[in-house]
C-alpha cells in the first residue's frame, strides 16, 4: 500500500462522511417522535441508519471495489482485514431517536489488521474529528491532545454500557471509578466519546463490550492525540466480535485499566517479566467450583499444573475425568502399561482418570471456533459410554476437573461457558459464571484483566453465538 492509496482513501474518507453526516441531519430535523424499531434490550434502529448506511456504503463501493466493507447495519464477517472499512451509519442511535443532538457518523479503514485512518462526524455541531495512523488527530483543523491529568480524584471518565454482559459487571466497573474519586458520565455516544477524550474534554472511556464499527476511528484519535488504549483485534473474527475498549490519557490510563480490569495495549505487547518484585498471587491446587452442577449431577472443578499432576489429589475429590485446556502442558497418569514391541514410545497405557485434551493458546493465537470446540468437547466427556472391553479400563466417571498450567484464564474461559451455555437460569451471562469462578478460585483482583485474558473471553463470547446460531439451524430444520 503506497502513500497514494492512502491519500485517495483518506480525501474520500472526509468527502463521503461529510455527504452521510448532512443525509443523518436531514433525517434528524424531519424525524418523527417514537419512529424508531428495537433490534435488541435498548438497541434502537431507525430508519435512518439503514439508508445513510447505503450511501455510505455505496459511495466507498464506486471509490475503492476491490475493499471490503464491515457495516453496523449489513454486519457479517468479512475475510479478512487486508483492505477493510467499518462503518457505523448513525452512533447514538437513541439520542438521534429522541431528539437528542449527540449522535455522529463513525468511518474507519484497517489494512492489514491496523486502524489506519479514522473519522468521526456530528452534523449537528459540524464537529468533524480526523486520525491518520502515525500523523495526525484533528477536529476541524485542530490538533487534538489528551489531558495532562494525574489525579483521578480529579478526573471525569464516561462508562458505556452494553448489554452483552450483566448488571453486576458494570456495577462493579462504576463502583471501582467511583472508589478512584472520578467523576462518571454516560452521553449514550460511544464514538463521541472516544473523541472527547482525545479532545480533551473527558479524561477516559470505558465500555465493556464495543463493537468495531462504534469504536476503531475513535480509538485511533485517542492514540494520535497522545493517548493509552485497550487491545485492538487484528483479525476479521475479533472485529466482527467486538471488544472490550478503554482509552484514556496518560496520566491515569493505569489507575483506569485497573479499575476497569481491561489491560492497556502497551502491556499486552510488552509484558514485564516476572521478577521477585512481580507479585505472584497464592490460589489452591485445585478449586471447586460448583458442587453438584444442575442437569449433570456432578462437581466441576479448575486446577492448574500443581493440582492436576497429584494423582492422590485428585482421588480425593473422586475426580474421574480432566480436561486439559494447555497446548503448552502434558500429563501422564499411566499406572498400567502396555507391553509394545515399540521402544521409542514412552509409558502408555490405562490411568486412574480419562483425559481429554483442548490444545488453547494462553492469549492470542487461537482460531475463532476453538473455545466452541472445547465446550462440546467437555459436554461430550461427560455424556460418553465407554465400551465393555478390556482394552477400556477407566469406566468411572466421577467428578471433572479442567485445568491449564495457572488454572486462572484458559480453564476458566471454558468453564464459565460451559456454567452459562448449560445453566442459563443460574448464570444468565458469560461475566455472572467469570465472577462466581473468580470468587471461588482465589484469583486476586489484581489480576482479574488477565483472568481470563480478553482474548479468551472474546473467544467464550463468539462460542455463545455460534452455539446460539447452532441452535436456531437445528429448530429450524425440525
Amino acid at each position: 500500500m503506497t502513500n497514494i492509496d492512502i491519500e485517495q482513501r483518506e480525501a474520500a474518507l472526509k468527502r463521503i462522511i461529510l455527504d452521510a453526516g448532512d443525509t443523518a441531519l436531514r433525517y434528524f430535523h424531519s424525524r418523527k417522535a417514537g419512529e424508531y424499531e428495537l433490534k435488541g434490550h435498548q438497541d434502537i434502529l431507525t430508519e435512518a441508519d439503514t439508508l445513510v448506511e447505503a450511501l455510505i456504503l455505496r459511495e466507498l463501493g464506486d471509490a475503492f471495489p476491490d475493499d471490503l466493507i464491515l457495516g453496523e447495519e449489513s454486519a457479517r464477517q468479512p475475510a479478512n482485514t487486508a483492505s477493510l472499512w467499518v462503518v457505523d451509519p448513525i452512533d447514538g442511535t437513541a439520542n438521534f431517536a429522541r431528539g437528542i443532538a449527540h449522535f455522529c457518523v463513525c468511518i474507519a479503514w484497517v489494512h492489514q489488521g491496523t486502524t489506519e485512518l479514522g473519522a468521526i462526524y456530528n452534523p449537528v455541531s459540524q464537529e468533524l474529528y480526523l486520525a491518520r495512523r502515525g500523523h495526525y488527530a484533528l477536529k476541524n483543523g485542530q490538533t487534538l491532545r489528551c489531558t495532562t491529568i494525574a489525579d483521578t480524584q480529579l478526573a471525569s471518565f464516561e462508562l458505556g454500557w452494553s448489554a452483552r454482559h450483566s448488571q453486576r459487571r458494570y456495577l462493579d466497573v462504576m463502583a471501582a471509578l467511583l472508589n478512584l474519586g472520578a467523576s462518571i458520565r454516560r452521553g449514550g455516544s460511544g464514538a463521541l466519546a472516544l473523541a472527547w477524550v482525545a479532545e480533551g474534554r473527558t479524561d477516559g472511556y470505558v465500555e465493556i463490550h464495543m463493537n468495531a464499527w462504534d469504536c476503531l476511528a475513535g480509538l485511533l484519535l485517542v492514540r494520535e492525540a497522545g493517548g493509552q488504549t485497550g487491545i485492538v483485534p487484528q483479525d476479521a473474527a475479533g472485529l466482527y466480535n467486538g471488544l472490550p475498549v478503554l482509552a484514556a490519557a496518560p496520566g491515569v490510563a493505569t489507575a483506569l485499566a485497573r479499575a476497569a480490569s481491561i489491560p492497556l495495549a502497551s502491556e499486552a505487547v510488552a509484558p514485564v517479566p516476572v521478577s521477585p518484585s512481580t507479585p505472584v498471587y497464592p490460589r489452591p491446587p485445585i478449586s471447586l467450583i460448583s458442587e453438584n452442577f444442575p442437569g449433570w449431577g456432578m462437581d466441576i472443578y479448575i486446577g492448574g499444573a500443581s493440582g492436576v499432576c497429584d494423582a492422590a489429589l485428585l482421588a480425593e475429590h473422586d475426580i474421574g475425568i480432566v480436561i486439559n485446556c494447555a497446548v503448552n502442558l502434558d500429563i501422564d497418569w499411566v499406572t498400567t502399561q502396555e507391553a509394545t514391541p515399540d521402544t521409542h514410545l514412552l509409558s502408555h497405557g490405562a490411568g486412574p482418570v480419562r483425559y481429554y485434551k483442548l490444545g488453547l493458546i494462553d492469549g492470542e493465537g487461537n482460531a475463532p471456533e476453538m473455545l466452541h470446540a472445547g465446550y462440546h468437547l467437555m459436554r461430550s466427556a461427560l455424556l460418553q459410554q465407554i465400551p465393555d472391553k478390556p482394552s477400556y479400563r477407566n469406566h468411572r466417571r466421577g467428578n471433572i476437573l479442567v485445568n491449564c498450567r495457572g488454572g486462572r484464564s484458559r480453564s476458566v474461559a471454558l468453564v464459565a461457558l460451559f456454567m452459562h451455555l448449560e445453566c442459563p437460569e443460574r448464570y444468565p451471562t458469560l461475566d455472572a459464571a467469570i465472577a462466581l469462578i473468580r470468587e471461588k478460585r482465589q484469583l486476586h483482583p489484581e489480576e482479574w484483566f488477565e483472568t481470563p485474558k480478553p482474548s479468551l473471553t472474546r473467544l467464550a463470547e463468539h462460542a455463545i453465538l455460534r452455539e446460539k446460531a447452532l441452535i436456531a439451524t437445528e429448530s429450524r430444520d425440525e
